[in-house]
């Protein structure tokens, strides 16, 4: 792995990704049209990194990200509850089709590797815990526009291995659960909660926080990310990363009132229709393949993404 390109790299994973990338000593280019990322994201290191800025549709644009490449990180997609059910059309046309036109464009490169970020929705409702990866994958309803997304990214493994075992080149999966941290934009749960209490807005939770989650925060999902570009032995497997410690919404929401020194009166709301209950994966297999071991608390990550939410959101001082 010397010369690497990160699909979808101005956005939230895909930014911390390279800056270890960066640390490494590696060639990084990124390709993103920014559609929920920026380019802010990489200003500490724009001097590093070769940006190109454009679509995974657009096969062009794919051809000369790849010149020069051995390895590939494929992110680009739309991600966050809210789009699954708003453009669900555009979810599936740009993970799909744009996996698609990644995997068309190796063909013709010096790829030796992708990895393909996949997704915990692919359990969809899982029937036992902690879940590993031999879990059976499935789509409960198709016409339910939530699963436009776990329904993409179970496409985008397919196609991801079957392509490599066609082709030669090598592919690994990676299911990340629940990553948060600094830049994660703001829909998903923990932010929202955060930008609740900084604001003073009214805290409601979807039902009465009953449903359960693993968080993992951002380095130990990096260093998941790396550890199954460079292990040998990792060649056309899946992998879940993230943490096993399972945690109800309610308490999520009490611990970061806690970091924000306020006391919340939550307001139940309705819980979106098509949403697990639970996730908590088994990374045991990731533990022993990969050497991967997730090393930050959820108090501790939840310090420090509360902190940097905290100053994003406080008025500036003139």
């Amino acid at each position: 792995m010397d010369k690497i390109l990160v699909t979808g790299g101005a956005g939230f994973i895909g930014s911390h990704l390279i800056e270890r990338l960066i640390k490494e000593g590696y060639e990084v280019k990124v390709l993103d049209n920014c559609f929920r990322g920026t380019r802010e994201y990489l200003d500490e290191i724009t001097e590093n990194i070769v940006f190109i800025e454009g679509s995974v549709l657009d096969p062009k644009i794919i051809e000369e990200s790849l010149r020069g490449v051995d390895t590939v990180f494929h992110l680009a997609a739309i991600n966050g509850t809210r789009y699954f059910y708003e453009i669900p059309h555009k979810v599936l046309e740009v993970n799909v089709k744009g996996t698609l036109n990644i995997l068309e464009a190796l063909l013709n490169s010096d790829v030796q590797r992708i990895i393909y970020a996949s997704s915990s929705e692919v359990y969809g409702y899982p029937k036992y815990f902690p879940t590993d990866e031999s879990h059976e994958l499935v789509i409960q309803d198709p016409k339910n526009p939530r699963f436009s997304y776990a329904g993409s990214k179970l496409i985008g493994e397919i196609l991801s291995l079957n392509y490599a075992h066609a082709y030669g080149f090598e592919a690994v999966i990676l299911r990340p659960h629940n990553i948060y941290g600094q830049r994660m934009g703001y829909e998903h749960v923990i932010p929202e909660f955060i930008k609740r209490l900084v604001l003073d807005e009214e805290f409601t939770i979807q039902g009465k926080g009953e449903t359960a989650r693993s968080f993992c925060f951002i380095s130990d999902c990096v260093e998941g990310f790396f550890l199954a570009a460079v292990t040998k032995n990792a060649v056309n497997q899946c992998f879940n990363i993230g943490n096993d410690e399972e945690t109800r919404i309610l308490d999520l929401a009490y611990m970061i009132a806690s970091i924000a020194g306020k006391t919340i009166k939550p307001v139940s709301v309705p819980l979106p229709e098509g949403g697990t209950t639970r996730r908590q994966p088994d990374i045991s297999k990731a533990k022993k393949v990969l050497g991967y071991e997730p090393e930050v608390s959820l108090k501790e990550g939840l310090e420090i993404t509360y902190r940097w939410y905290e100053k994003q959101l406080k008025p500036k001082k003139r």
